[in-house]
């Protein structure tokens, strides 16, 4: 075994959950000398540190660089997300529902019957960049801006000669935040029927303040794309790999639901996220102090077995939905209505085109938080 973490490796990411069972039974506070973090890997412990997050901050760590929903605290993040959360009701989202359909249709529609397919690249990646367009309220060329960003947020493909030097990705970040503040004060002047104008008109209502409706379009638009894709990309793999829970899923399509949130609790598409220790906390013994970054690694709690029955096995019947997979509490991901409503429309329709696929090609990228891939074809 290489060393035990090291998020730059391939081989790191093709055995990941293997690593984590060694961090939770011997380590479960681990340091991480190359990042400057500490790992927290046992389930109660990630659990008990998302519902009471006195003593931890989103802000001020390494995904701190763009203000958004997620790395504000206190009363500006609980007016913001206040002001949103109805908006995000699962009734509001069901509405968009005809969208996501549509989209979807169109995707598989230029699909061949048969042969190799690059799921990844023609549907995988295009249904939430599509999707989330149309939905804030972008203009269509910005379906490209959500590529190059992904790119940075997801991580390295390990294959590829054009992954985004240090200053190239602070430039995208910047470029894509200058975008959202274009579009926002456009919709100021002009607004339409989509998300990023009904934000503006919050803030006319007095209920948001520009710093407030910044910091939650900042939300959707870093956040949204590269989860959902992470989501649809995983869960096709893991079909795959599982194949009689595939066929147990046809043959019950009523079982979805299940599926998707075993899909998250199996492959979570972000692996943990950050947070900054305002007082010194003690895992197990070992004291981490105040002023350290620590690393939630909901990955690692969600294949806990002092919580889960077999873990590792993918069982779109399991009982008990209480994953990590988007948070918990306060920060518990937002947008994760859209995700879900992505993955009911994507799903059902992958396996009534190719009820039988395997996959040709997969490649895991390189990334110190996400879970994703940079490839993933399959025969059909």
């Amino acid at each position: 075994m290489n060393a035990l973490v090291d998020v730059l490796s391939s081989d790191y990411h093709d055995n990941i959950y293997e690593r984590y069972a060694v961090l939770r039974e011997n380590h479960p506070a681990y340091f991480d000398a190359s990042r400057n973090i500490w790992m927290i890997t046992r389930y109660e412990d990630v659990r008990r540190l998302l519902r009471h997050s006195e003593g931890t901050l989103n802000g001020e760590t390494g995904h701190s660089y763009i203000p958004s929903l997620a790395t504000t605290d206190g009363d500006l993040h609980n007016t913001v997300r206040k002001a949103i959360i109805p908006e995000f009701s699962r009734g509001v989202i069901a509405q968009l529902e005809p969208l996501v359909n549509d989209i979807v249709e169109g995707l598989f529609a230029s699909l061949p019957a048969s042969g190799t397919i690059d799921i990844y690249n023609d549907v995988v990646r295009m249904l939430p960049q599509q999707f989330m367009t149309r939905f804030l309220g972008f203009p269509a060329s910005a379906v490209d801006q959500w590529h190059d960003i992904g790119n940075i947020l997801m991580g390295a493909d390990p294959l590829s000669n054009e992954n985004a030097t240090p200053e190239l990705a602070v430039k995208t970040l910047d470029d894509f935040a200058a975008l959202i503040d274009q579009v926002l004060e456009e919709k100021r002047h002009q607004p339409d029927d989509d998300h990023l104008s009904w934000l503006v008109s919050q803030e006319s209502a007095g209920v948001l303040t520009s710093e407030e409706t910044s910091i939650f379009a900042n939300c959707l638009g870093f956040a949204s794309v590269d989860t959902t894709i992470n989501l649809l990309g995983n869960g096709t793999a893991l079909l795959a790999r599982f194949p009689e829970q595939r066929q147990k899923l046809i043959e019950n399509p009523q079982m979805l639901d299940g599926a998707i949130e075993e899909m998250l609790r199996f492959d979570p598409p972000a692996q943990g996220l950050p947070r900054r220790l305002t007082q010194d906390l003690d895992i197990d013994g070992t004291v981490i102090p105040n002023g350290a970054e620590i690393s939630l690694v909901f990955a690692a709690a969600n294949h806990d077995p002092q919580h889960y029955s077999d873990p590792d096995s993918f069982d779109i019947e399991r009982p008990n939905k209480d994953h990590l997979a988007l948070g918990f509490g306060l920060h518990k991901c937002i947008g994760q209505h859209l995700a879900r409503l992505e993955a009911k429309a994507y799903f059902p329709r992958l396996l009534s085109a190719y009820p039988d696929y395997e996959i040709a090609e997969s490649r895991w990228r390189l990334s110190h938080w996400a879970r994703g891939y940079a490839a993933l074809t399959i025969n059909a």
